[in-house]
């Protein structure tokens, strides 16, 4: 059985799994002659593993450009969005806060001057603005 491993050649699911890679990142660097390519769907084990590292070598020290994002660069665009989206997020609560916080302060101003419009007495209006207070969740 001469399935062309005695000579070095393996397809490309055995190159592609020994180098964790996708088959078709596989045949991209091959098509951009980053590794070379024995024949249809076969690789030399020996030079494709070479020519991998001294194109990784060679991504690491910044000596190659793509023209696609490394693999460290998608994951700093990934860490810059999700920082920018927890901002986003962070200003929202805190907006959202104020607001909170406006609305409650209109609460306590405005009930009072409307109860004290209606003529209400001022041990009701204390009485309704003490409750008011509880539910805003107030100190005083």
């Amino acid at each position: 059985m001469n399935d062309g491993r005695n000579q070095g050649l393996y397809p490309k699911e055995t190159i592609a799994t020994l180098l964790n890679i996708s088959e078709r990142r596989l045949e991209q660097l091959a098509k951009q002659k980053i590794i070379p390519k024995a024949g249809r769907g076969v690789f030399d084990l020996g030079p494709t593993v070479q020519a991998y590292v001294r194109y990784l070598q060679g991504l690491s020290n910044g000596a190659l450009k793509t023209g696609e994002p490394s693999e460290l660069d998608r994951r700093l665009m990934e860490a810059r969005v999700l920082e920018r989206e927890s901002k986003a997020r962070q200003a929202k609560y805190r907006a959202d806060a104020m607001e909170q916080e406006v609305r409650k302060n209109q609460l306590r101003t405005e009930i009072p001057q409307r109860l004290r419009e209606r003529n209400y007495d001022t041990q009701l209006i204390d009485e309704v603005m003490a409750v008011v207070s509880e539910i805003l969740g107030d100190s005083s």
